[in-house]
């Protein structure tokens, strides 16, 4: 019999809940009793259960992935409904009827050992168990479509509802669903569960609970393995490019289902880019059942957030299914000058055309309001702190930073009778920034304390990414095995403008860092030699991708893929040469790339039923066409190549309740831009600079481990500890000396036993160990005087209290930097950009769903 290793196969009840459902009243429809026999019920003896309070469609699906039992109901069964939640020891029969109580409900065996959630008949009498056929009198009118609806909400990773620190699927490798053994290399995720205990509400704080992720500042520059992260998929789609072209994450978490995070190389799937890894954020989907969610924060330094989920059919025979989340948060901040005020909606329209089809359709906006700007500290010339207050923040009263971002997404997906799958997904995405900025930056001279001065302007910029991908996968049979296979294409634009008009007097009014007095430029007179604009800047990629996974035996598994992507990058620079806004062209840089190859490779062998063996390897290709090679004007460098692998072992425990990895990895990169010191430097913030050659050699070894979900009954936890070296073996020195040797992440949350469940107790914490910046500043007697800074290893933790008073409303209490650490969260250069992290904080959030 061929061997078909799906997520569905692997988890047994614990994948879908429904899918299970359908297969069992089909098998009772068409098979004879003795075949019904044959299949066996799960759950017969006792097992420890920690199921909250709370909607009963979401008690009932927690039930039935725990316990193994395959368990239908219909949307209209459950709908309003809440169960008590079931602690302690119970059987699979006690289980349901304790999680039923109240509700006029009850749960029916069928011959098959499935069980059928249904309204208890008008007499007390106890229903014995019945076939199908007679318990379909009982129960409410059932279509196919609505069966098909749940089950794809409960197959496809959402971690919504379960309570869980890990998810039992993700697509972010390969675009279809696969568990986490089933992916060669290391992947993270942030669960809904985890950003409501941790009250995680931006990108930034997501990542920064994910385990190997560090977060350098807050304008969207993240690193993983001493790379940049340079693409971001939302649900799975084609990438988005960060870290340039002004593009900043500002997704409001509140509309976000989870954030998955795969490290290493992504070429195959995220395009370009260097190894650091790709990020998917998966947004909230509707329920089929109506809910609605509330919540209200207050917080240190007067901080506070409102945010509405609802979400439920919007039709009769539940074929159209919304969902809209707002959200508002405003407060002041720990640092001077500093405020902010986020309004963002989310909305989402769900769709059965047919009963194999599917239509997505929604949107986001959201804005930042900020008085103040904020660019961080510079430090004495040799390298040393300030010592400043960490309240400390070089802005004034009349800065500003304004950023917008607007979303619309499309999503289609057809299920075809031989088991394949279409999918198409579009997003359209623009920001918007205008900012009046201020900083006062400058190495600070220990003896005379000249240096900093006071820089400012205006500067407005836009960012717009278009990004379509389609893909179908499926099963196939070969050699009497079956194996699945996944092709599809993807297309990338983004395009750009950055301005900078900075003030008349910028770079010419002295501070004194220890004795602030407050700048006020002429806001109407600018520096034209100071001032440049960008645009139209940006890069477009076109790509086509296959995949293939093949299951030679039923432990061994082979996966192999590649890309073809063909790449284009174009930048106008020009001068502003008058306050009306005119300009005339300085340069223009078009680039392109040829259609070049990215192969892809794993395997993976199951050592046993809960641990699996693998190995991988990814190709690194990465286009510089900033950087040029000599003489000038200059050309642009060949691309950045290079090879990662990786190898290690995954385990599912605690029934799939729990993921455990251990990889070691190797990346090898060449071709990296080195200063070409025949010329004279031409540097351009956001310009092609000159000269350099393609000579360095950058290494990246290391290893990862990590465990996340239930440990026990009632005790969740999320852990990674990350050990990695970096070189540069051009320079023989640290390639990324902002990435720590070791690092790691630990979050967690019990719920207390017995009588004292109402309680959930949780914290989390960050150890990471040294971080430094090295360079030379230029004294004004022309001379070079290097410097070294570090910011030493350092421990954070946080604390979480929140208890349940009904099965509606909670109330929870957040401490974060308990133990009041000052450091250093982003070390910079001498001259600014070294941001202090916030003192100890507190958030208090009350909670309602119905």
């Amino acid at each position: 019999m061929a061997h078909h290793r799906t997520p569905a196969r692997r988890f047994g009840g614990h994948s879908s809940v429904l899918i299970h459902s359908a297969l069992a009243l089909a098998l009772s429809a068409i098979l004879p009793p003795a075949a019904h026999a044959q299949t066996p019920v799960a759950g017969q003896s006792a097992q420890a259960y920690a199921i909250p309070a709370g909607p009963l469609d979401a008690a009932l699906t927690r039930f039935a992935k725990e316990s193994g039992v395959l368990l239908s109901f219909t949307p209209d069964t459950t709908e309003g409904l809440r169960s008590p939640g079931l602690q302690g020891r119970h059987t699979v029969p006690d289980g349901l009827a304790a999680l039923v109580a109240g509700t006029g409900l009850q749960a029916v065996q069928q011959a098959s050992g499935s069980y059928l959630v249904v309204k208890k008949p008008a007499s007390t009498t106890p229903a014995p168990a019945a076939p199908v056929a007679a318990v379909a009198a009982l129960a409410p009118e059932r279509s196919l479509a609505e069966i098909r609806v749940t089950a794809r909400r409960s197959a496809n990773g959402t971690t919504e509802g379960t309570g869980s620190y890990t998810n039992q699927v993700t697509s972010i490798a390969s675009k279809t669903d696969q568990s986490f053994r089933e992916i060669p290399q290391s992947v993270s995720v942030v669960t809904r569960q985890l950003m409501d205990d941790k009250r995680v509400v931006d990108v930034e704080q997501a990542l920064t609970l994910t385990p190997g992720v560090i977060v350098a500042d807050n304008s969207g520059r993240y690193f993983s393995r001493g790379f940049q992260i340079t693409s971001m998929q939302i649900d799975g789609g084609a990438p988005m490019a960060l870290g340039a072209y002004t593009y900043q994450p500002q997704q409001d978490m509140g509309s976000y289902d989870r954030v998955e995070v795969m490290r290493g190389a992504s070429g195959l799937l995220g395009g370009v880019g260097d190894p650091g890894g790709i990020i998917n954020l998966v947004r909230k989907k509707p329920l089929a059942q109506r809910q609605v969610e509330v919540s209200q924060s207050l917080g240190s330094w007067g901080n506070q957030r409102t945010e509405v989920d609802a979400t439920g059919s919007l039709t009769q025979d539940g074929r159209i299914r919304g969902r809209t989340v707002l959200s508002y948060q405003k407060g002041d901040s720990y640092f001077d000058y500093i405020s902010q005020e986020k309004p963002s909606l989310y909305g989402v329209l769900e769709a059965d055309l047919t009963a194999d089809t599917l239509l997505t359709v929604g949107g986001s906006y959201g804005k930042v309001r900020q008085k103040g700007d904020y660019a961080g500290l510079p430090r004495f010339a040799d390298g040393r702190s300030l010592g400043l207050p960490r309240s400390t923040a070089f802005s004034n009263p009349w800065a500003y930073f304004h950023y917008q971002n607007e979303e619309v997404f499309a999503q289609l997906e057809h299920r075809f009778d031989n088991h394949w799958k279409f999918k198409l997904n579009a997003t359209h995405a623009r920001t918007e920034q205008q900012r009046r900025w201020s900083t006062l930056s400058g190495a600070v001279n220990p003896q005379t304390l000249a240096g900093p001065v006071w820089r400012g302007g205006v500067l407005d910029s836009s960012n717009t990414q278009d990004m379509v991908d389609l893909n179908l996968s499926g099963p196939f049979s070969l050699l009497g095995r079956s194996h699945e296979l996944l092709i599809g294409a993807d297309w990338q634009r983004v395009r750009s403008h950055w301005q900078n008009m900075s003030f008349a007097d910028s770079g010419t009014v002295g501070g004194n860092v220890f004795d602030i007095q407050p700048w006020n430029p002429a806001f109407d007179q600018f520096n034209l030699n100071l001032s440049e604009r960008y645009g139209p800047w940006g890069q477009e990629q076109l790509g086509a991708y296959g995949v293939v996974r093949l299951h030679p035996t039923n432990k061994l598994h082979v996966i192999a893929g590649a890309r073809v992507a063909r790449y284009e990058f174009t930048q106008t620079m020009s001068d502003i040469i008058d306050t009306a806004g005119n300009t005339s062209p300085w340069s223009a840089k078009s680039f392109k790339e040829s259609a070049k190859l990215t192969p892809y490779g794993g395997v993976i062998y199951d050592l046993d039923p809960h641990w699996s063996a693998y190995v991988s390897y990814s190709s690194i290709f990465k286009p510089q066409a900033l950087n040029l090679a000599g003489p000038q004007p200059g050309t642009p460098l060949n691309p950045i190549k290079g090879k990662s692998y990786e190898a290690g072992l995954k385990g599912e425990l605690m029934d799939g309740r729990m993921n455990a990895t251990f990889s070691v990895f190797n990346v090898e990169r060449t071709g990296t831009a080195v200063l070409d010191e025949r010329y004279a430097e031409n540097y351009s913030l956001w310009g092609a600079s000159c000269c350099y050659l393609p000579q360095g050699k950058v290494t990246s070894r290391g290893f990862d481990v990590e465990v996340g979900g239930e440990v026990s009954s009632g005790w969740q936890l999320a852990a990674g500890y990350t050990f990695n070296q970096t070189r540069d073996k051009t320079e023989g020195t640290v390639f990324s000396s902002i990435t720590p040797k070791h690092l790691f992440k630990l979050s967690t949350v019990y719920t207390l036993p017995g009588e004292l469940s109402k309680w959930r107790v949780g914290g989390s914490g960050r150890i990471q160990s040294t971080q430094y910046v090295s360079g030379s500043v230029t004294s004004s007697s022309g001379e070079s005087q290097p410097y070294q800074f570090t910011q030493g290893g350092y421990a954070t933790w946080d604390l979480m209290l929140q208890y349940r008073f009904d099965p509606t409303w909670t109330l929870s209490l957040n401490l974060n930097n308990v133990f009041d650490k000052s450091y250093y969260q982003t070390v910079s250069s001498v001259y600014n950009g070294n941001m202090q992290a916030l003192p100890r904080n507190a958030m208090l959030t009350l909670n309602g769903k119905f």
